[in-house]
């Protein structure tokens, strides 16, 4: 095995690894918590080039639908991506794509990362959403209610907090690959 893939591997398992922390770190409330799930996602698409990204997303919801306690509150299992967050977990594909692709067409300066990675999270909650409607048989007015709107202000912060942490370590997992 060849150094470079020995750091890929190596940068994708520890950003896998920072994925499955951030997954339990939850505020509970009703039906979806408030988790940094979507604050480890967005560092997935910022610092990894499209197909890494996606690998590792794919491996973290392979793990956790075969049952392994990855997802918030040490869940694990099918029977997740049948309730309310299921749409949510499958929407971090979309924001994968959608940020990581918008980077590498735009560059990764500070207003591309704020404007990727805000579409990328919108598309988490509204497909998040649209989930709800579905799974609770409720109106999507009432669904983006609750799976909307009160993730807007939080979203928007681990944005921020994520904009820094990349501009940083960016050179250290960009560097090794082309995007």
């Amino acid at each position: 095995m060849n150094k470079n893939r020995i750091q890929r591997i190596t940068i994708n398992g520890m950003l896998l690894a920072v994925m499955i922390v951030c997954s339990q770190l939850t505020i509970p409330i009703p039906i979806v918590p408030i988790t940094l799930q979507t604050f480890a996602v967005g560092l997935i698409a910022s610092l990894l080039p499209v197909w890494d990204g996606l690998e590792v997303i794919i491996v973290y919801l392979l793990l956790g639908t075969l049952g392994f306690p990855v997802f918030a509150n040490f869940s694990g299992g099918l029977a997740v991506f049948l309730g309310p967050t299921g749409g949510y977990l499958l929407s971090f594909l979309v924001y994968q794509l959608v940020t990581a692709g918008l980077l590498k067409k735009f560059g990764r300066q500070l207003p591309v990362l704020l404007a990727a990675n805000c579409l990328g999270a919108l598309l988490n909650l509204l497909i998040g959403s649209v989930w709800i409607t579905w799974v609770l048989k409720i109106s999507f007015i009432k669904a983006m209610l609750i799976g909307f709107v009160p993730f807007l202000l939080p979203g928007l912060l681990k944005i921020i907090v994520i904009l820094p942490i990349v501009k940083r370590l960016a050179p250290l997992t960009l560097g090794r690959q082309a995007c």
